[in-house]
């Protein structure tokens, strides 16, 4: 659970914060470095879209554990595959942690919306450019509830016994809710346009390749 105020995990020095963040931003760049058919196409449509995922997170940080990047991450992870979903996810989490708050929980952070990304490139969450509202919702629900339990774990400690952060948990059900709730609502709001958006792109990506073939057969 991402709570607004309260403690995230252990304090992190600026040495290890830094380690953390240039093996993100590692990862990230990793996944992008593969030739495209535009690349500054691609590049200028997802840093876009990575930039506005990121201020909706600071945007919305007076509302607590309120995080329409869950359902970003499974329609990019839907529509663009699993590489391309991953790094948005990564350089999303880092962006939005250098304005809120960047530490320890910034590694489950990332991975969690990384695998939420994942599980989206998995899911038949679209179908012929057409947003599946049900599965989406489904999914958007789990993949809420599951985040938050995995960056709970960011304030393990050696010293907390089991019942300790069981009851840790049961406490952060009302944030579960609200990020739950914040889910379904992007899903509903959110989702449909960000589809149309990255299926414009891909289309596009497309494009040349089919008339660079045309052009072969015809020669």
């Amino acid at each position: 659970m991402v709570l607004a105020s309260g403690v995230h995990g252990p304090v992190l020095g600026p040495v290890e914060s830094l380690a953390i963040d240039a093996f993100l931003v590692g990862i990230a760049f990793f996944l992008l470095c593969r030739p495209t058919v535009s690349p500054r196409r691609e590049i200028l449509v997802l840093t876009s879209i990575t930039i506005a995922a990121a201020a909706s997170r600071v945007l919305l940080e007076p509302i607590p554990n309120v995080q329409p990047l869950t359902v970003m991450c499974l329609v990019m992870g839907a529509t663009l595959g699993a590489r391309r979903g991953i790094a948005f996810a990564v350089m999303a989490t880092l962006l939005s942690n250098m304005v809120l708050s960047n530490g320890w929980w910034t590694l489950f952070q990332a991975s969690g919306w990384a695998a939420v990304a994942f599980a989206g490139s998995r899911l038949p969450l679209i179908i012929d450019s057409t947003v599946q509202m049900k599965q989406l919702l489904f999914a958007a629900v789990g993949a809420s509830l599951l985040f938050d339990w995995w960056v709970s774990l960011s304030i393990w400690t050696s010293g907390m016994s089991i019942g300790e952060f069981g009851l840790y948990l049961m406490n952060g059900l009302p944030f579960d809710a609200l990020h739950i709730l914040a889910s379904l609502t992007a899903a509903v709001w959110l989702a449909p346009w960000l589809s149309n958006l990255l299926h414009e792109e891909v289309a596009f990506e497309h494009e040349p390749v089919a008339t660079g073939e045309a052009n072969v057969v015809t020669g």
